[in-house]
């Protein structure tokens, strides 16, 4: 089954046409997971989810909104619900250093990052509480800093036992350190791109099958051949479709091992 293991239907890019969109997605038979990226988005996903049987919903704080509301884990904890599958998304940011957003503009770096990592943990201590998977962000920048292994390093020293790594952006040798670690990566549109790819393709390539998710992350990174536009989960067909002419298999397989992988990840 085409799963799509994480869309933002729940976003205002879809305001004017979100039926549409989910209706596409019925037609298809594939089953997709929004994931709240603040209080507003989580609670969208949540009602998204509780309206559709195939959609599923993930509640957390992206990092690069920490500063952006008047935080409070009690919020978050309301939603829950038996189609929350997993928490985040969540995580570390270093792409974006100065936050200039909602009074943050005078923040250090040191003390955005601690900010992060506060709330990285008590959505940590949660999925634990909650027998949940984490859906974990981390984007590399320019602190020198490798986020994907101090977030692994995170995971392993809290004892996390179910995370994926959302639209993996680092290199082969990291993710075997995370694989080995029982965790997955989630794969986007990028694979799909005719330009600095080729890392991103070579781990596609080489990686076990069964420890990796195909996403969208839609609106963004839409793939080839529909790159520039809106990108929404029926798209996530072309990241099945690239990954099996990378490994020289079937797109079927594809589909239906990371459907299966899904499955086992978060539990359905």
């Amino acid at each position: 089954m085409l799963f799509d293991t994480h869309a933002h239907l729940n976003f205002e890019a879809y305001d004017n046409d979100r039926q549409l969109v989910i209706d596409r997605c019925e037609e298809a038979g594939m089953k997709v997971i929004n994931v709240g990226a603040n209080f507003a988005t989580s609670r969208l996903a949540v009602e998204l989810a509780d309206d559709y049987n195939n959609l599923y919903a993930a509640i957390g704080l992206h990092p690069i909104h920490v500063f952006d509301e008047d935080f409070d884990f009690k919020d978050y904890q309301s939603f829950l619900s038996e189609k929350i599958v997993a928490i985040g998304e969540t995580g570390l940011d270093y792409y974006h250093p100065t936050f200039k957003r909602a009074g943050a503009e005078d923040n250090s770096l040191e003390k955005v990052l601690a900010r992060q990592k506060e709330i990285f943990l008590q959505f940590i201590d949660f999925a634990k509480k909650c027998d949940l998977p984490l859906i974990c962000h981390g984007r590399n920048g320019l602190s020198g800093k490798e986020v994907y292994l101090e977030m692994l390093e995170t995971l392993l020293i809290e004892r996390v036992e179910r995370a994926v790594f959302h639209c993996y952006g680092g290199d082969l040798e990291t993710a075997y350190k995370i694989i080995d670690a029982g965790y997955y990566l989630g794969i986007d549109g990028p694979v799909t791109f005719t330009k600095k790819a080729e890392e991103l393709q070579n781990l596609a390539k080489n990686i076990p099958l069964a420890k990796i998710l195909i996403e969208t992350d839609c609106p963004y990174l839409t793939p080839e051949p529909h790159r520039g536009e809106r990108n929404e989960p029926i798209y996530v067909e072309y990241v099945a479709e690239k990954i099996a002419r990378l490994r020289n298999i079937s797109k079927k397989e594809v589909i239906e091992q990371t459907g299966e992988n899904a499955k086992t990840l978060f539990k359905l």
